[in-house]
């Protein structure tokens, strides 16, 4: 399985709710697989959540350089990805 292409762009409102309907069936299969393998689906759950937390601080702090930054409706990126350290 392989998480499906966007159907809007970048300043679409329905975006955001678009890549949870995309990465949804992933996350689906891999709670179906630790549970097959003996983790309850809260302790799955759980783990999600903290790892996460996890790349959203890493990404905080060494965002992806080949990444455009989001756009907000107005058509300017938005200024909470404005990270220092995605100023060379």
């Amino acid at each position: 399985m392989t998480v499906a292409a966007p159907r809007y762009s970048g300043s679409h409102p329905d975006r955001d709710l678009n890549c949870q309907e995309a990465v949804e069936p992933e996350l689906q299969r891999i709670i179906n697989d630790a549970t097959t393998h003996g983790w309850a689906t809260i302790e799955t759950i759980n783990a999600i959540e903290e790892v996460v937390k996890n790349f959203r601080v890493a990404y905080a702090e060494d965002p992806d350089p080949t990444e455009k930054p989001p756009k907000v409706s107005g058509g300017e990126p938005d200024p909470t990805n404005d990270w220092p350290a995605a100023n060379p």
